[in-house]
């Protein structure tokens, strides 16, 4: 086990040393600042030169939670589901409102099973149906509700990373939080969804009936010529997925109640099976293995960026627990405590993965630093309520920040910048982060 041990140390050494070259100065300026943090402690407390070797290596589950997450979404693409959810949208949605609860809703089941590639399997099933509805800004229109709804279920589904890292670093039972964070995330839901039809009814009033006559013509015309493709005829039916998402859900919380190994390594070595069995049911096995081995080459290399700054943070991470400077980090934060109040202490919680968020750290790694920094036992903070406030601020920290992936791959979409794609998203977030707040000083209340 310590032979593996030092095998991981000096791999992720070698692949920090080897990909620093090709990254952007932005993310190299990053990795340069945990990785300097993370030796000045070492050199500080007079560690070992062992020790900056063996430092290498934590974080490097999470990142291989990362690098198998797009196996999960291929019997989705398999199965062309995509086609049988335009064609129903396009001959039962009649109203801009329906619509986006529909694109919010669907984008929210998606991302509790396929996480990151939500993003443009909605979009583009979704972005050729606009043209048929009395949307005015369509790529917000679009924007705002795929990326509220794939928010939402980060802050229970076990394939959302930043889940694993929760649950990892504070100890907390996922089956515990489940029942909270559950219908808490499906409130931020019908919170959407409110909003997005009140808009949608507010717009609709200042158009004419001729307009609204002359989009529903076009609408029946591509109905009829959708119809005549054989292609939908032969897409499975979306409930499938809505059947999937339980069964591995169920899956993973009967693997975390009855066995004795860390949530990440059970979700990590659960994806490749499971979406497999899902391929083979539709009779795709072979085609998924094909596919599998194109894809999964492709993908690691597109995560050259966020190996170097996860196994980066995952070396300050590491010379932290060695040096023992989370203890002075966490006594520094129960004198902020003591100073502010618990209630408003806890409420400042959600807003550090916000924070860090626009400093250019992405959601996980920032929860990580804070995971670590965070003593729920010494601030007098339940683990459960400490879990709930990160992840609420994590969700947050998806919508707004305008450095994370969420906004990049929208912003490359819809061919917007990732400023204005952020923007679009703050009247929900901070509708969505009130809502938070509420929850833990009612929790915190009841005990």
């Amino acid at each position: 086990m310590e032979l593996l041990q030092w095998v991981i140390s000096i791999a992720c050494l070698l692949i920090v040393i080897l990909v620093f070259p090709s990254v952007k100065r932005f993310v190299q300026g990053m990795g340069i600042v945990f990785l300097g943090i993370g030796a000045l402690l070492l050199i500080m407390n007079g560690a070992p030169w062992i020790s900056f070797i063996s430092s290498f290596g934590n974080m490097l589950n999470i990142l291989s939670l990362f690098a198998l997450l797009p196996l999960i979404a291929l019997p989705i693409e398999l199965g062309q589901y995509a086609s049988r959810i335009q064609l129903i949208i396009q001959s039962k949605i009649k109203h801009s409102g329906l619509l986006y609860t529909i694109t919010s809703g669907l984008s929210y089941i998606l991302s509790s099973f396929m996480n990151l590639a939500t993003l443009p399997m909605m979009y583009h099933t979704i972005r050729p149906s606009l043209d048929l509805y009395p949307i005015e800004k369509k790529e917000r229109f679009i924007s705002r509700a795929i990326t509220h709804g794939y928010s939402m279920p980060i802050v229970w589904t076990p394939v959302a990373p930043i889940v694993g890292i929760i649950v990892e670093m504070t100890g907390v039972a996922w089956s515990s939080i489940l029942p909270i964070v559950i219908p808490f995330s499906l409130l931020g839901l019908v919170l959407d969804g409110f909003m997005g039809k009140w808009i949608a009814n507010r717009r609709q009033k200042l158009l004419g009936q001729t307009v609204l006559n002359e989009i529903a013509a076009s609408r029946e015309v591509l109905l009829e010529s959708g119809q005549r493709q054989p292609g939908g005829l032969k897409a499975s039916h979306p409930i499938q997925i809505l059947i999937a998402i339980l069964i591995f859900n169920s899956l993973i919380s009967l693997l975390e109640n009855y066995s004795h190994f860390s949530f990440l390594l059970l979700v990590s070595v659960s994806v490749i099976p499971f979406a497999f069995l899902w391929s083979l049911m539709l009779g795709k096995g072979r085609l998924f293995i094909k596919r599998s081995r194109s894809l999964l080459p492709e993908h690691l290399l597109r995560m050259k960026e966020q190996f170097f700054v996860f196994l980066s943070a995952g070396f300050m991470i590491s010379a932290i627990q060695t040096t023992g400077a989370g203890h002075f980090i966490n006594s520094w934060i129960i004198g902020v405590k003591d100073m502010v109040g618990a209630d408003l202490f806890l409420l400042f919680i959600p807003l550090i993965p916000l924070i860090l968020a626009f400093v250019g750290l992405h959601p996980a790694v920032a929860l990580a630093l804070a995971g670590e920094s965070l003593n729920p036992n010494a601030l007098g903070i339940s683990v459960e309520l400490t879990a709930i406030a990160m992840l609420t601020g994590a969700a947050a920290a998806f919508m707004v920040g305008p450095y994370n992936a969420t906004a990049g791959m929208m912003a490359g979409l819809s061919g917007q910048s990732s400023y204005r794609v952020s923007n679009w998203n703050i009247p929900f977030t901070a509708a969505y982060l009130l809502m938070a707040m509420l929850l833990l000083l009612i929790l915190k209340k009841v005990g």
